[in-house]
């Protein structure tokens, strides 16, 4: 008997784990032990709610008889059945009696149900951006020029091969500040959308400046800059349809493709040169004050590999003969 009760305090202590986490789950937690099955069962039918919680026990089973039911006050043995066990037993009582030599214990924890709606707040990506050159070269003539600022004496105006970027330096860092995704159908195919920032750090090879005084023009400065960079920021608004691998695996592969449309929030230059030292200039530059991108994300668990092209041109096209069109790639970090 001493075996008995030993046993039976053992399968206590293990069930024990099962019943205070499966209640709020469809399906009850399992224990197995060899060839025997520990159920926890929190109504006694299957359906699980506080309100019976109470009620549950904990029901051992042997192939498909069963052994013992255990509950809060109570230890009750329902059937003995001589027969041989998988691993040569002559029946169940021996098993109960300590010999776990040739047992294999697992736990098997039922799956929550994902949420139809699930937030995330705070993601982050970190990239590259560059320009995609879309510039018609029949809208800018070679012997177009503009006043240069302070002086009387024109200059050639800058074609758009003159704003070719530094690539290793010029970024992309988006702040995600809420992200939603809903399930369309069974938790593998999503609709994900949500709200954030995103920055761009174009740094320019060539000493070319932005100016905010009237007409906002773009012309050829006469210092060499050791940083020279136009910065934009949007508020940013994302949709995609977004496909999941396995909805009860967070590790499992992501990809999403859609679309999204920014406003633009501030721009600004920043210049440094012996010269003149470190000098920001604030203003609009004749950009367009909206953008409307393809976007897409690809990767497993947290960490994705995501991508921006942008569809409408940087600049106003009413006010610049420009037609460039932003792009980014890096790495996000995001839970959705």
């Amino acid at each position: 008997m001493k075996a008995y009760f030993l046993t039976a305090f053992t399968l206590i202590a293990l069930s024990s784990v099962a019943q205070n986490d499966s209640v709020l789950n469809k399906k009850p937690d399992t224990i197995r032990v060899g060839n025997m099955v520990i159920v926890n069962d929190p109504s006694e039918t299957g359906k699980s709610t506080r309100s019976n919680k109470k009620n549950g026990m904990v029901v051992v089973e042997s192939f498909k008889d069963t052994l013992m039911t255990i509950t809060d006050d109570s230890i009750k043995i329902v059937n003995k059945r001589e027969g041989t066990s998988s691993f040569g037993q002559k029946n169940w009582e021996s098993f109960l009696e300590g010999d776990f030599k040739n047992a294999k214990i697992s736990i098997d924890k039922s799956r929550k149900k994902p949420k139809n709606v699930t937030t995330n707040w705070w993601a982050f990506d970190i990239g590259f951006a560059n320009l995609v050159d879309k510039t018609d070269p029949l809208l800018h003539p070679y012997a177009s020029y503009l006043p240069y600022p302070g002086s009387i004496m024109p200059i050639p105006s800058p074609s758009s091969s003159n704003l070719k970027l530094n690539n290793v330096k010029s970024s992309n860092v988006n702040i995600w500040i809420v992200q939603q995704k809903v399930n369309l159908y069974k938790h593998y195919f999503n609709l994900k959308y949500g709200l954030g920032i995103e920055m761009y750090n174009f740094r320019f090879e060539q000493p070319i400046s932005f100016s905010n005084t009237a007409g906002n023009y773009v012309y050829f400065d006469d210092v060499q800059f050791s940083k020279n960079k136009l910065f934009v920021e949007y508020a940013t608004v994302p949709v995609q349809l977004n496909f999941q691998s396995n909805p009860d695996n967070h590790k499992s592969f992501f990809a999403s493709i859609g679309v999204s449309a920014g406003y633009l929030m501030q721009s600004r230059t920043k210049q440094i040169s012996d010269e003149r030292g470190k000098k920001k200039v604030n203003g609009n530059f004749n950009l367009n004050n909206y953008k409307t991108a393809v976007i897409g994300e690809l990767g497993i668990g947290s960490v994705r590999l995501y991508g921006t092209y942008t569809l409408t041109n940087m600049f106003d096209k009413n006010l610049t003969h420009f037609n460039m069109m932003p792009i980014a790639f890096g790495i996000r970090f995001s839970e959705l």
